[in-house]
């Protein structure tokens, strides 16, 4: 008993230090950063603290990133901006914030190819690539894998290859294509033994451990998980600590040892509450009420499953709100207490219809990416026939030559006429066009810009002749036209600029401005898009699309209550469909008809031979769509 005292007395100590060290290390770079001044040193220290906390307290790296950046950007250091929008992004990672991750990433991968960072373009593009692989968009993922890879190579970053195909190793293992993810997984292991990399070589053992105990191959994956805990423990890793330890008490817990399985749930726990990190301890509670509910421990499985839900509700996490609410409902039934346990049913088939709903484009996309070996040797097998066939057709072109050296000889003296003809043709539809699109620019400036600076005008000589407070409305009015003019000028330069005609880089945009919109009016959103990636839009249904979008999501962060807004882009054969659903107060549908509002959408849409659809019912929200024909 004394032995096993002095060991848990030795324990604490040292988890204790650990957290002293990190708790030290944040103190010490928040001194440096009070100590300087608005300079680029400042920059570094902001991101040295952010990716110090993008782990253990994400919440918090992402105000410190967002601090400096925001800074960088006024300084024009963009290596620091690059830098900064990376940690923050990993933070929304760490936040499950799949969507605010995979904008602030975009934003900096477009500085990192500005400053030609090779090094921090394969780690932008592999955060890329993990991101749609939480998201089981694994096609994006392994392209994403793939462009990171071309940077490791040039760089030579043995550490930045290993990452690499560790995420292909969880791309195979979340599609249970077992066999690859062990061999990525293997790959992986060795390059961060090569590179001494241990904190990593822990968590690709993890890895291996998660994939042999789907497996059913136990006493594997306690070797493997067992050893990633002793390296993490030797580097004082908490965080990891936790993780290891909850996924050790799920391999017990699968082979029906409940005593070990309970033990290890309890470290993870311990861990968990040592840095107050809520997500961890939901985990470990989850773990423990499995295990109770397993030993017939009801009041005690209730009780930790209870506060597991709570915060998962709080995380909006939906899966884990669905597997636990489910487990709940079991444990009430088995105790009796039907009315709970129905509640929980409920709450549970919500969850998992939601799940559904979201994971069915991504489902079909794994299912293509899983069979992309097989299709690769058929198509082997396919150019061997080409072979034999292409050997029978060069003799059947030679007979051919001839009779098309007679006809091209025919045709360019008719190509000669008719396209001196067309070239006179063509210069004048330029023409046209050139005029078409100035007279667009002298319309929009007329109408958009010109009405605002006769308000302000008006404006600034009512504030004149005003005294009193009275004054101080005029002037906080002429403030917003004139932050509205310069929005409106904004958005008819980056219409018109052609390097924004791919549509790539209007999702981009959309995501600013949406991320921005929502982030300040607290509004949880979703952006989705899968469009193919050569597409591009002339200016005009560039500019009208985005104006549809930005009117739509305008609305709804300033006058539907909701606290949910998903946003979807498809294409559909020849068809951009684009999406913008909310959870709001709804309207009657009978007295929008005639607003201002919906009349603009419509037209906009009209401009570009698009079609804008409305549906709304009171108390459930509203949903627009808009259907864009496209070549």
């Amino acid at each position: 008993m004394l032995r096993r005292f002095i060991l848990c007395l030795l324990m604490l100590h040292w988890l204790c230090m650990g957290v002293i060290a990190q708790t030290a290390e944040v103190d010490s770079i928040l001194n440096l950063i009070k100590k300087s001044s608005e300079d680029t040193n400042k920059v570094n220290h902001y991101r040295n603290l952010s990716g110090v906390l993008r782990f253990t307290d994400p919440t918090l790296a992402i105000v410190y990133g967002k601090k400096g950046f925001t800074l960088s950007e006024k300084l024009g250091y963009d290596k620091g901006t690059a830098g900064c929008y990376m940690n923050v992004s990993t933070a929304y990672i760490y936040s499950d914030k799949l969507d605010s991750a995979l904008h602030y990433i975009d934003i900096a991968l477009r500085y990192a190819h500005h400053v030609g960072d090779e090094k921090r373009l394969g780690l932008a593009y592999l955060n890329r690539a993990d991101i749609y692989r939480q998201q089981q968009n694994f096609s994006q993922a392994m392209k994403n894998c793939d462009t990171s890879l071309v940077y490791a190579d040039r760089t030579n970053n043995d550490d930045v290859r290993a990452r690499i195909n560790q995420t292909i190793g969880s791309i195979y293992y979340q599609q249970e294509i077992y066999p690859s993810s062990i061999e990525y997984y293997d790959k992986a292991a060795k390059l961060y033994r090569k590179v001494g990399n241990l904190r990593m070589s822990a968590v690709v053992l993890n890895n291996i451990s998660l994939v042999q105990k789907s497996l059913k191959e136990f006493s594997k994956a306690i070797r493997n998980e067992s050893e990633a805990i002793r390296i993490t423990d030797s580097l004082k890793d908490i965080t990891n600590l936790s993780i290891f330890n909850g996924n050790l008490s799920d391999v017990y817990f699968e082979m029906g040892n409940y005593l070990e399985a309970e033990r290890y749930a309890n470290k993870a726990l311990e861990y968990a509450q040592m840095q107050n990190n809520e997500k961890l301890k939901a985990l470990s509670w989850n773990f423990q009420g499995n295990i109770y509910a397993k030993q017939k421990r009801i009041p005690e499985s209730i009780q930790v499953l209870e506060k597991a839900f709570a915060i998962f509700v709080k995380l909006d996490a939906t899966d884990r709100i669905q597997t636990t609410s489910d487990l709940l409902a079991e444990v009430y039934a088995s105790n009796g207490q039907t009315d709970k346990a129905y509640k929980y049913i409920l709450i549970s088939k919500t969850a998992n219809d939601s799940l559904v709903k979201w994971r069915y484009d991504d489902d079909v996309t794994a299912m293509q990416t899983k069979f992309q070996v097989k299709e690769k040797d058929r198509e082997i097998q396919l150019l061997a026939k080409d072979k034999e066939l292409q050997a029978l057709a060069l003799s059947r072109q030679k007979l051919l030559i001839t009779s098309i050296v007679i006809a091209l000889i025919s045709v360019m003296i008719i190509g000669f006429l008719v396209v001196n003809r067309y070239r006179v043709i063509g210069r004048s539809k330029r023409l046209i066009e050139i005029e078409r699109m100035r007279n667009t620019i002298a319309r929009d400036l007329h109408d958009d810009i010109g009405s605002t600076l006769s308000s302000i005008n008006i404006l600034s000589q009512v504030a004149l002749a005003e005294k009193g407070d009275n004054s101080q409305n005029y002037l906080q009015r002429i403030g917003d036209q004139s932050a509205r003019i310069m929005e409106d000028m904004s958005d008819i330069v980056w219409s018109i600029n052609p390097h924004n005609d791919s549509m790539s880089q209007i999702i981009i945009r959309m995501r600013e401005f949406s991320t921005e919109l929502f982030e300040s009016k607290n509004i949880d959103y979703q952006f989705s898009e899968k469009v193919s990636e050569g597409l591009t839009l002339d200016s005009d249904k560039r500019k009208n699309l985005f104006l549809i979008f930005k009117e739509t999501i305008n609305n709804a962060a300033k006058y539907s209550n909701a606290s949910k807004i998903e946003i979807k882009l498809s294409q559909i054969d020849h068809t951009l469909v684009m999406s913008i659903k909310d959870n709001g107060q709804g309207f009657d549908e009978h007295t929008i008809k005639s607003g201002n509002g919906l009349r603009n959408l419509r037209e906009r849409a009209r401009e570009i031979n698009g079609i804008v659809t409305l549906k709304s019912v009171v108390g459930e929200g509203t949903e627009m769509e808009l259907r864009l024909p496209i070549a």
